[in-house]
């Protein structure tokens, strides 16, 4: 038993039985509580839980995906943890915006979540050797952007992900300019507006022959698989711009590629 782990039992001990609920603060026994949250508000947790899209992962009909606009995808598919409703809007305005810690816990719960789904959807086509993640990446914020929030969310997420289901964590991306909100756009200024935005960091090479020289033998000839973390999927303009970039790492390796995304929320 580790320290931490001790001290956590420790403080557990000696918490309040009766404490409050972090999302609506309705007071109540914490022994019912599920990371920090009541049961009603676990309860309204919008969960993906079958995808209606097999590429990005949205829970209604999509339209983006089936488009034929000379729009070329570099991920393999993107998955999310929850639809992205009021609720949710809150609860990551809290933790990106306001920066309320405490929620770091809650969204990584939610993200293991999603993951374990599509580890276990990928791996009931049975192929040979079984799916898996070798390495786990995130979305890079620019300066400006680090500098208003103090922390990347999606790399806190990133790290604690890879921690709780006992993966590499690596920096792989840079960010070579900022660009305004996303939000407000439309999808072709997104697409636009994420050209040559992100690049590789100076190690990245490294990183990948180090994570295929230090993988299980069982793997074989698999494809480097890496993971991107992001808090949100829109159009997924920011995502296959990061895919693009990672791509590019099997041909200079010459071994092959595929990247993955997992989003907190798809829109």
């Amino acid at each position: 038993m580790t320290w931490k782990s001790i001290l956590d039992s420790i403080h557990r001990l000696l918490a309040p039985a009766v404490v409050a609920c972090l999302t609506c603060g309705r007071m109540g026994n914490r022994s019912t509580q599920v990371h920090g949250i009541c049961p009603d508000c676990y309860k309204g947790i919008p969960w993906i839980r079958q995808p209606r899209c097999c590429i990005c992962g949205r829970h209604i009909g999509c339209p983006d995906c089936t488009r034929i606009n000379g729009y070329e995808r570099f991920f393999e598919c993107n998955r999310s943890a929850v639809a992205y409703k009021p609720m949710m809007r809150e609860w990551l305005g809290q933790y990106k915006y306001r920066g309320n810690e405490r929620y770091s816990e809650l969204l990584v719960m939610m993200l293991g979540k999603a993951y374990v789904s599509m580890r276990n959807e990928h791996r009931q086509t049975k192929v040979a050797p079984p799916w898996t993640i070798d390495v786990i990446t995130c979305v890079p914020v620019s300066t400006i952007r680090l500098e208003e929030r103090g922390f990347n969310q999606a790399e806190v997420l990133a790290i604690e992900l890879a921690e709780l289901m006992r993966l590499p964590f690596a920096r792989m991306l840079l960010r070579e300019r900022h660009t305004d909100k996303q939000s407000f756009k439309s999808r072709s200024e997104r697409i636009r507006d994420m050209q040559n935005v992100f690049s590789g960091d100076q190690n990245i090479i490294n990183i990948a022959h180090n994570i295929l020289q230090t993988r299980q033998r069982s793997l074989g000839n698999a494809p480097l698989r890496i993971l991107v973390i992001d808090d949100i999927y829109t159009t997924g303009s920011t995502i296959n711009a990061c895919a693009c970039v990672l791509k590019e790492i099997g041909k200079v390796i010459g071994y092959p590629v595929e990247v993955f995304s997992l989003t907190w929320a798809r829109s």
